[in-house]
């Protein structure tokens, strides 16, 4: 949760920048842009439990993680003159769907099994492990575009600087995310979740 916290604040925080001070977007138009990834970030977030029942929690939640990292990578091969339908479409389709599905598995996934007297607590575990996340993956990957912006040759523009460095910010993201879906397939495969014995249980007794 602490990486993906990382990941998803930090998306968040450089999109706008990519989309006003590199393609000259206004504020209004920011947000619109922002809505296909909303509108997908929301579907697969309720399509995930019905994901989960057929075909596991393991599966699913790494699935959500792979998904998101393909859309952060592909955020990291965005071209300083892209246009929205053309370059940021798909990425965020890809981007808003991996993040719904990762978060719904991840917080279903920390209190599963946990009794219900302790559900808040929980809970709010996760919660302050995804900001704690989120502050420092944001420090993380700002330090790094804006060193990127600074070391970029003379021969480009101020413009094209700032673009290498949310490029470059997008692709760490994108690493991180891979990383992470690596750690929930090795940690889910030792020890099977009760999502996944709950689905076979089901299975069973239909």
């Amino acid at each position: 949760m602490a990486l993906l916290g990382a990941v998803w604040v930090s998306m968040f925080f450089f999109l706008p920048l990519y989309q006003q001070r590199v393609l000259g977007y206004d504020p209004l138009v920011t947000g619109l842009a922002q809505l296909p990834l909303a509108g997908a970030n929301a579907l697969a977030s309720w399509a995930t439990p019905h994901l989960a029942v057929r075909f596991g929690a393991r599966r699913t939640q790494t699935a959500g993680a792979l998904l998101l990292a393909a859309g952060l990578l592909w955020f990291g091969r965005l071209p300083v003159d892209g246009g929205f339908v053309a370059d940021m479409l798909g990425p965020s389709l890809l981007a808003g769907a991996g993040l719904g599905i990762a978060f719904v598995r991840l917080t279903a996934g920390a209190v599963e099994g946990v009794p219900s007297a302790d559900a808040g607590i929980a809970g709010g575990l996760v919660n302050t492990t995804r900001q704690l996340g989120g502050v420092v993956g944001l420090a993380f990957l700002s330090t790094l575009a804006t060193a990127r912006t600074d070391t970029a040759s003379p021969d480009l523009t101020h413009l094209q600087a700032l673009h290498e460095g949310y490029r470059l910010a997008f692709t760490a993201g994108g690493v991180l995310t891979l990383l992470n879906a690596l750690l929930i397939a090795a940690a889910l495969r030792r020890s099977p979740t009760r999502s996944d014995s709950l689905v076979t249980t089901g299975d069973d007794r239909s």
